[in-house]
């Protein structure tokens, strides 16, 4: 019993690692997002009167597409699925979302 526990834990362990060298390899071999595209996004909030048109960038890492949005301080997050619901529950509505339980990410 105590080997396959020992087991268990050695393959669980072997797996992170896997998964953790493949993301540092991903980021050596494509290290900077290529832009494919710039266009904008208009967010309002669902529990204020605050509004805002940020920018979205359309980039290509590898062989995977996606959007994302400018934050005020200058970071981008990725869209997950509409640019203006990632930037309202992230930017605008992160104190409400984290009171409805979810993480503040988008889709939770």
């Amino acid at each position: 019993m105590f080997i396959l526990l020992k087991l268990a834990f050695l393959a669980g362990v072997t797996a992170m690692a896997g998964y953790f060298l493949f993301d540092i390899y991903e980021e050596f071999r494509q290290p900077e997002p290529t832009i494919v595209s710039y266009g904008s996004v208009f967010a309002k909030s669902n529990f204020s009167d605050k509004l805002a048109v940020r920018a979205k960038r359309q980039v290509l890492r590898g062989e995977v597409t996606y959007w994302q949005v400018e934050t005020p301080g200058g970071a981008w997050l990725d869209c997950a699925g509409d640019c203006a619901e990632t930037y309202r529950r992230e930017v605008l509505d992160f104190w409400e979302t984290q009171s409805e339980g979810g993480t503040g990410r988008a889709g939770n």
